[in-house]
């Protein structure tokens, strides 16, 4: 499973490209992929010579009429258009089955769609009359099928993967990236390695230095001189780190780095500190000195090294190693010239910009791709002594970009006047336009960044073609983004808002008293510090008129206030009166997707405030209007995981979670990875669940690539659905547990400062789970440097002056795991007597076993087993606590007790990988006991 995630995240991202793929694009790529089904040739008649859709003839077709291919970009094409009593109807499906069985007497249709089919669809069409009748003739490929054909076609075939390179940029660039998917950025197409600079950083390295800040002007090849070094030097090393100078702020600890694309603070020093490891922190742009890595001494004694690439000089530092100039054969090797063949034109242009291989990897991409004279754009270079003479290459790129077709240039504008060269891939198809993006990313002046689903800007470039810089443009453009997806917090809605957070707080201030709205909701997002003029946004009224962006916004406020309510009684109330206000406004006449919202966040509020079945009630209301919403599901899963539930409650409970994992695992990105995640968080409450998942290995790894996705979003869910995955299957799949927590380390060395408090047993929980399952799989090393971070959560969590008995018995099993049973017998000590139950025990009976006092232990483990046996929830558990019991016993060298007991906990076992560890021990007791 080690790719398996990053293979689903990169079909993912592409089919991000594939929905706003434009007409003509599709029918190219649609034509292609069902050649490659068929393995033939097929005719394309569907597009003109000016590559205009063509009507009155079908757009792909075999010679003999047995293949027939039609393509739709339309948004709706999967949209059931009849009224709501009526029999589903597929307009545009139907008329594209008409139109291909009038070519003669095809046997396969394929109907290709740039959008995203519905999750009820194809029970839906198979309900209809054409549905019926042509089942066995069409084939509908939708976005998601169409990315899959794409990927393994890709990866079968370099020339495939050529030819789809060009529709798709992002794709291409992150197969060539596959390895690094993720945590480095890819290289530019253009680049050639240049021996002087990664020799100047080796020798400086070479000299007992273990810091080397990598110098020069913007667009000199620094950052992907770095890209190369580690790619050439990773084999020497165990981890590689890289991060943004930008993301990690002055004086902040390199512990806490908060990542500007938002998400999980990164824990840099407890990484780098772990193993040998090669961190990267690209464009520091401050005086950089030994001072800044005080915390990074661990990782040095391991011969980890740190590389810093900055525009910046410290004149006298030892640290600074200044980056070469290329040396000619390399300038013209990214310019696309032969050295021997270059003009004498040619030659002086290397001459004057081989300080910036930007320069010239961007006139070799405009000279190619605008099909321009390269003598021409020498000459006009040359020619300006002004811009020549200027020295940082600001002047030599504004006469190059203008060479830019005006709707790629004008785009180009629009991002350097945001503030932020750094954008969410899938945003800036709405901000500047998907041809416009697809062709900067072709000239290779957008750039994906170390993080998936962010395109950059060159600095450099930025600077070229600024013009009016401000906050405004781009504010109102995430805030219709924000609309429309209704509101939806998708991971590359989140991305955004935290990366232009600064401009929309800017924006927020430069606006005038008005309603909440979605640049209002879009700040909330980021954080609860609104403006002061906000700070009663909890107050608002919601009535049947509220906008949607009115809607949320309030809920969000009031949702964040009860958090600040610390009464317990008080805060119960707060919830009731919420659902009240809800249900006035629905009462007013609030409707369609406002009413659903209303009634979805009524269930919510109730459901907090204990009114279990009204909440239930509610979900069931909002599962009408809304059939498929992942999230009222959800809802409700949560509800049968609640203390009060009833037995009723917790079915519908389980009903809805099977209803949630059965679309994930048939296609994981169906679901909102937010849903999918707090899905897998309630699991253990559904223990029958659990053990259907646990039976099928292949199920359990999908919902693993869940969590590993959610890894590389950086969602903060992650460790709450982590702990539950490990408990759960721990134990049957160790070796899925320990592949996840070695293809995510950055997340596994979190420090609690980086990790909400609420998430912090979960956290401790999870990584000793997870370091128990590398033991039992012999991973000694792993297990050592997960139980280090465990105990850093436990001595967290034990620092509270009230911890109840749950949070006790995590910080106990973490400390007995790490090898600190002292640790873990004073904390159970300080719970009151009255409050210890037969978990703490159990816990407290294997310190005591650990420290050597085996009597008193064997005297825990019988309390145990007593408080157990009255307790209904322990009795599939009955078995440890006699196996705890057998354990003490043959301490105290009493084996026929010890035996006893041991077969106690066979017969009393309901788990038959338990069981088989079982009685692999008792064979060995028997054995003891005869020598």
């Amino acid at each position: 499973m080690q790719f398996e995630h990053i293979k689903k995240r990169i079909i993912h991202d592409l089919i991000d490209e594939i929905v706003v793929m434009g007409a003509s694009e599709l029918e190219l790529v649609g034509h292609a992929v069902i050649e490659h089904i068929e393995v033939k040739r097929l005719i394309h008649h569907g597009l003109n010579k000016d590559y205009r859709p063509v009507g009155y003839t079908v757009d792909t077709f075999s010679q003999d009429g047995s293949v027939v291919g039609e393509y739709s970009a339309k948004k709706d094409y999967f949209e059931d258009s009849a009224n709501k009593d009526d029999p589903p109807k597929f307009g545009k499906i139907e008329n594209d089955i008409d139109h291909a069985l009038t070519h003669g007497t095809p046997k396969k249709i394929y109907l290709i769609a740039s959008q995203e089919e519905p999750e009820s669809f194809r029970a839906k069409f198979r309900s209809t009359e054409h549905g019926k009748r042509y089942a066995d003739l069409v084939n509908i490929l939708d976005a998601r099928e169409l990315a899959k054909y794409i990927y393994d076609f890709s990866i079968a075939s370099a020339e495939s993967a050529a030819f789809f390179a060009d529709f798709f940029p992002d794709f291409s660039q992150n197969l060539q990236n596959y390895e690094y998917y993720g945590r480095v950025p890819g290289a530019c197409e253009a680049y050639q390695p240049e021996e002087a600079i990664l020799n100047a950083v080796r020798a400086h390295l070479a000299a007992g230095n273990n810091i080397c800040v990598l110098y020069g002007l913007s667009g000199s090849g620094k950052t992907q001189a770095a890209i190369d070094f580690v790619h050439r030097e990773v084999g020497g090393f165990e981890d590689y780190i890289w991060i943004s100078g930008e993301d990690w702020k002055k004086d902040k600890p390199l512990s806490s780095v908060q990542r500007a694309r938002g998400g999980v603070p990164f824990n840099v020093a407890g990484a780098f500190n772990s193993r040998k490891s090669i961190l990267v922190i690209d464009s520091l742009e401050r005086a950089t000195d030994l001072s800044m890595f005080t915390e990074l001494q661990a990782g040095f004694a391991l011969g980890g090294i740190v590389l810093v690439t900055s525009q910046l000089n410290s004149p006298g530092s030892a640290l600074y190693v200044a980056t070469p100039r290329l040396s000619p054969e390399t300038a013209a090797k990214i310019l696309g010239e032969g050295p021997e063949k270059l003009s004498a034109l040619g030659s002086k242009f290397v001459e004057a910009c081989r300080f910036s291989p930007l320069i010239l990897a961007t006139t070799r991409n405009i000279v190619e791709l605008g099909d321009i004279s390269r003598d021409d754009l020498y000459s006009e270079v040359l020619g300006n002594p002004d811009a020549l003479s200027q020295g940082d290459g600001t002047s030599i790129m504004k006469s190059l970009l203008k060479r830019l077709e005006p709707n790629n240039l004008a785009a180009l504008v629009k991002i350097a006047d945001s503030g932020s060269a750094i954008h969410d891939s899938r945003f800036l198809a709405h901000f500047i336009g998907q041809i416009e993006r697809v062709n900067l990313q072709r000239l290779a002046i957008l750039q994906q960044g170390a993080a998936p689903g962010v395109l950059k800007v060159h600095d450099l470039i930025c600077e070229a073609v600024r013009e009016t810089p401000g906050s405004l443009a781009i504010a109102d453009s995430i805030a219709a983004y924000v609309g429309k997806v209704g509101g939806e917090m998708v991971p590359s809605v989140l991305r955004e808002i935290h990366l232009c957070s600064d401009q929309l707080r800017a924006a927020d201030e430069a606006r005038k008293a008005r309603k909440p709205d979605w640049l209002l909701y879009s700040l909330l997002q980021v954080d609860r510090q609104v403006r002061q003029c906000w700070a009663d946004l909890h107050t608002y009224e919601i009535n049947a008129k509220s906008s949607l962006a009115e809607l949320l916004s309030i809920v969000d406020a009031k949702e964040a206030h009860a958090y600040t309510i610390d009464d317990h009684a008080a805060r119960q109330q707060y919830y009731k009166d919420c659902a009240t206000a809800y249900q006035q406004a629905l009462d007013a006449g609030a409707e369609d997707e406002i009413r659903a919202e209303l009634m979805h966040h009524r269930g919510k509020a109730l459901r907090r405030c204990g009114m279990l079945k009204e909440a239930l009630a509610c979900f069931l209301e909002v599962l009408k209007l809304r059939p498929d919403w992942h999230a009222t599901y959800g809802q409700i899963a949560h509800i049968g995981t609640q203390r009060e539930a009833t037995g009723d409650l917790k079915s519908e409970g389980e009903r809805a979670i099977r209803w949630l994992i059965d679309r994930m695992l048939a296609e994981l990105s169906s679901v909102p990875l937010r849903v999918s995640l707090a899905a897998i968080a309630r699991l253990r409450s559904y223990r029958i669940v659990c053990d259907e998942l646990s039976a099928n290995p292949v199920y359990v790894e999908r919902l693993a690539e869940a969590i590993a996705m959610s890894a590389l979003e950086g969602l903060d869910q992650f460790y709450e659905a982590y702990l539950s995955f490990t408990s759960v299957f721990g134990y049957h799949h160790s070796a899925v547990c320990v592949t996840l927590a070695e293809a995510l380390p950055e997340l596994l060395a979190m420090p609690p400062s980086a990790v909400e408090r609420k998430q912090w047993a979960s956290a401790c929980e999870s990584l000793t789970n997870t370091a128990t399952a590398a033991g039992r799989l012999g991973k000694y090393d792993l297990q050592a440097r997960i139980n280090k971070s465990a105990a850093t959560f436990a001595a967290a969590l034990d620092l509270s002056q009230v911890v109840d008995p749950f949070v006790a018995r995590v910080i106990a099993k973490t400390y007995i795991s790490a090898g600190m049973p002292q640790l873990a017998l004073d904390r159970i000590d300080k719970i009151h007597p009255d409050r210890v139950d037969h978990w703490l025990l159990y816990q407290k009976s294997r310190a005591q076993l650990e420290l050597g006092m085996f009597e008193s232990s064997l005297h825990t483990a019988e309390l145990a087993l007593e408080s157990a046996e009255r307790d209904a929830k322990a009795s599939d558990r009955l078995a440890i606590y006699f196996d705890q019991l057998s354990k003490c016993a043959e301490k105290l060298k009493n084996f026929p007790l010890s035996r006893s007991y041991s077969q106690e906990a066979i017969a009393r076992c309901k788990d038959a990988q338990y069981l088989h560890d079982l009685k692999s021990r008792h064979q060995l007791l028997e054995s003891l006991e005869a020598s």
